[in-house]
């Protein structure tokens, strides 16, 4: 009899622990896609600010997480110190992971692209630059450094990142231009550009969660291929043929020359703003 009592104790108990699981895994499901509220917003701004920046710990009276920095980064955390004070939302959900798992039918192996690819700089050589100037190289280069990093919202470090910090960290280590941080801001900038013309180099957008604006960005690479921070896979490489992105593909921007001059971080400005905050 106690030795009945003791399976159906074990039984009940690996039903709750169960029951728990599945519970977790549906609330951590529903917050990809709700909005973080303010304070979550703040306090992770906080954590970015204290592990990137000790010019901007100095400013805001916080203990820096001793890390290596460059004067790249401490560029885009100043120019964004205000929204980051604010507690405003910064950055982009992506995907919706369900419907990608779903709808994202044309898989691109990440091995056989890097090879494919090294062999397509070979062939490219003799126009070793994009239409704003923008070395192939150096961009592809970074590109491939990322390849791996998780996804995660507002993330902006190697340890993880969202797809609107992903493309800005490719240009501004590539190019020295900040572009702007998320999405719906990014889409505005360049030159629009249809789907047939796209170019390598040239960022192609997404409304995954509203029509009304974009949502998420990419890096278009050549033969229907973009990179991307994808909230299902990290940074990788996809396919505008895939039926998720094709029927989520809002068009292309290219950035010209004008853009990188308005947007280098060399500007005097922009200089200034780092000596001047």
């Amino acid at each position: 009899m106690r030795l009945k009592t003791l399976i159906t104790k074990s039984i009940v108990l690996t039903i709750i622990a169960l029951l728990t699981f599945i519970s977790l895994t549906d609330e951590a499901s529903a917050r990809k896609r709700r909005k973080y509220n303010p304070k979550q917003t703040r306090e992770q701004a906080i954590q970015i600010i204290r592990s990137s920046s000790e010019h901007l710990c100095e400013i805001a009276g916080l203990d820096p997480i001793v890390e290596e920095t460059n004067e790249e980064l401490q560029n885009e955390l100043l120019e964004h110190a205000e929204d980051l004070d604010s507690g405003e939302e910064i950055g982009d959900f992506g995907e919706d992971i369900d419907e990608l798992q779903n709808e994202d039918d044309v898989i691109v192996d990440i091995d056989s692209f890097k090879m494919l690819w090294l062999s397509y700089i070979d062939d490219h050589i003799q126009s070793p630059y994009i239409e704003s100037g923008i070395r192939k190289d150096e961009l592809m280069d970074e590109i491939m450094e990322w390849l791996g990093t998780p996804y995660r919202f507002g993330g902006t470090t190697t340890r993880a990142i969202d797809c609107s910090a992903f493309t800005q960290k490719i240009f501004l280590s590539s190019a020295s231009i900040l572009i702007p941080r998320v999405a719906r801001e990014q889409v505005n900038i360049g030159r629009k550009i249809p789907r047939n013309q796209l170019e390598f180099g040239d960022m192609v957008f997404f409304h995954t969660y509203s029509r009304k604006f974009a949502s998420h960005v990419g890096i278009y690479l050549g033969d229907n291929l973009f990179a991307h921070a994808s909230s299902r896979f990290g940074v990788t490489v996809s396919s505008l043929e895939s039926s998720y992105y094709k029927k989520n593909f809002i068009g292309g921007r290219r950035i010209t020359a004008k853009d990188v001059a308005n947007l280098s971080i060399n500007k005097p400005d922009v200089l200034n703003a780092e000596v001047n905050p």
